[in-house]
């Protein structure tokens, strides 16, 4: 590909010469190359090649002055110029770029649960945190163990879920993928927006979407992993917390993912009628009825 400074003076000689301008094509080997003149075009430029005995010849005394200089004889100023040269051209060379390690291969249970799920999904894949192998060979119960253990130090939060209760909760997720949390603060409450992306959910300040849309800042991202489901009956969560800036702490994640729960699955009908109302009738929505909601929650 030919580089911008290239480009141009290409556009400027076809615009000098006009558009019947040629290259020899024995330009490369031959002694000169010829280019037809704009200003006569029965005329021609010739360039001859220039030899380097002409050039010692014309700059011999210069360079004996410069061995004088430097304390060398002229034949070894020449080693040192043609060394120096060297380096130069070395050091001028394109870095060569180390070969990638190839991707890993998923692992035959990640290929299984993706190929059942009708979409491709960017979320994290349970093998990448985990042997998902050596899962497959645990009770639920210890799985829900080391799952907690895992992460106990990490700045995150954890749970195990049900399947069926992860059934119903991705069902209605699918079907009413956004609304609104109000969380308790000191002084009254904030509320939170949340967005539903398959087996992801994220959470950010209802002001802030409001402020800014698609290009909000997720405070909170909870993944849902469904590979064990029908093995093990259970679904893994993982809360991860956004600290550019960090906006809530842990206590307050762990709140975000009970109400989501309450909201989606395990709550009242009067919860999930929130919900579908907030879809499908935005008008005609309380939020006192919201928060009143929550409060029976806490």
């Amino acid at each position: 590909m030919l580089s911008t400074v290239s480009r141009q003076s290409l556009f400027f000689i076809k615009k000098q010469l006009g558009a019947n301008y040629s290259l020899s094509r024995n330009a490369a080997v031959s002694s000169s190359i010829r280019i037809p003149s704009q200003l006569n075009k029965n005329r021609s430029y010739q360039v001859n090649p220039i030899k380097l005995t002409d050039l010692e010849a014309k700059y011999a005394e210069k360079i004996k002055e410069r061995a004088k200089r430097e304390g060398l004889t002229v034949e070894q100023l020449k080693e040192k110029i043609k060394a120096d040269a060297e380096k130069k051209a070395k050091e001028a060379r394109p870095v060569k770029i180390a070969k990638q390690t190839p991707t890993k291969k998923p692992s035959p249970e990640t290929v299984a649960a993706k190929s059942q799920l009708p979409y491709d999904s960017s979320a994290p894949t349970l093998d990448k945190l985990v042997k998902l192998e050596l899962l497959e060979k645990e009770t639920p119960e210890t799985i829900e163990q080391i799952w907690k253990a895992g992460h106990a130090t990490k700045d995150c939060i954890t749970a195990v879920i049900p399947t069926n209760i992860y059934d119903k909760m991705y069902e209605r997720s699918q079907k009413y993928p956004m609304f609104v949390v109000p969380m308790p603060r000191e002084e009254g409450m904030e509320f939170f927006f949340l967005q539903f992306n398959f087996h992801q959910c994220n959470f950010t300040s209802l002001l802030e979407y409001k402020t800014k849309g698609s290009e909000s800042r997720p405070f909170l991202t909870i993944t849902h992993f469904p590979e064990l489901s029908k093995s093990k009956g259970i679904v893994l969560m993982k809360g991860d917390i956004n600290n550019d800036p960090r906006m809530i702490d842990t206590t307050n994640a762990q709140f975000l993912a009970f109400a989501l729960q309450q909201f989606y699955a395990t709550g009242s009908e009067k919860n999930m009628a929130l919900v579908e109302k907030f879809r499908t009738k935005p008008d005609e929505f309380d939020f006192q009825e919201l928060i009143d909601a929550v409060k029976t929650m806490i």
